[in-house]
């Protein structure tokens, strides 16, 4: 043991293996904190036109804020929450009807979205006033019993006699398809 190699081998083992317990130890302590911090179980729900209840949970008592917009690259709203909890909700509000926006989540100076994507949800549309009828129906319809068809045809494609995709495209569904009118878009478009 007196050899000073020896000696420099054995503090060289003994301090890798001190390295390697005290990284380990840092990982097991501090590692799993930040994941307490991540929001889960993100739900959107109470959907309106102007409105929507955002959710979700942590494992340590946060504070966090809403980063919303329009376009997944332009979060410009903020909606912070009032109190720390493990448990969230917070009420996103002045939305523009049937619209869609996209979100994330800020907790601290850390930015949690879904897998690398914002979460996304689109409020209502705004409801469209349903006219009355002001006539009668003049046939009146069994509602007990629906009408069994017989023979569904299907067109293969094959009734479409035009070659100008113009006329095809005002034919579409009277005789043509689009898979007619697409094919002929293809024979019009040159290929390198």
């Amino acid at each position: 043991m007196n050899n000073p190699a020896t000696k420099k081998i054995l503090a060289v083992v003994i301090g890798v293996v001190v390295f390697v317990g005290l990284v380990f130890l840092y990982f097991s302590v501090f590692g799993t904190r930040a994941a307490d911090f991540e929001p889960r179980d993100v739900v959107v729900s109470n959907i309106e036109k102007n409105s929507v209840r955002a959710t979700w949970a942590t494992g340590v008592d946060t504070q966090g804020v809403v980063e919303y917009g329009t376009t997944p690259t332009a979060l410009n709203f903020f909606a912070p929450e009032a109190t720390k909890g493990k448990t969230h909700s917070l009420d996103l509000t002045l939305l523009s009807p049937n619209t869609t926006y996209y979100f994330d989540i800020r907790v601290g100076d850390k930015k949690y979205d879904n897998g690398g994507v914002p979460w996304t949800f689109t409020t209502k549309g705004a409801e469209s006033s349903v006219a009355a009828p002001t006539s009668a129906p003049t046939q009146a319809v069994s509602a007990s019993e629906p009408t069994p068809f017989q023979r569904l045809q299907i067109s293969d494609g094959t009734n479409c006699t035009e070659t100008d995709c113009e006329k095809i495209k005002l034919l579409l569904g009277k005789g043509c398809s689009t898979q007619d009118y697409f094919l002929c878009l293809k024979k019009l478009t040159p290929t390198p």
